[in-house]
């Protein structure tokens, strides 16, 4: 995903969310005058995993539970 930065800032885009971080995109993003906020997988991705739960449990009438396992990277 982090490649896609180059085409947010040919689009004009004021700000670039990622799960991942490596140290060029950081200093491409810098460069650019982009704001770059990379956030981590568990962090960017425990929204959608959350929202298909309440889906499911809706559709098909269930009890869901979400338990979230934190991770520090």
């Amino acid at each position: 995903a982090q490649k896609e930065i180059k085409q947010a800032v040919l689009q004009g885009f004021d700000a670039f969310i990622t799960g991942e971080v490596s140290e060029h995109v950081y200093h491409y993003a810098r460069e650019e005058g982009i704001h770059f906020i990379a956030a981590g997988h568990h962090a960017t991705e425990v929204f959608g995993v959350r929202a298909l739960g309440e889906y499911i449990g809706r559709e098909f009438n269930l009890k869901t539970e979400f338990i979230n396992i934190e991770n520090p990277v």
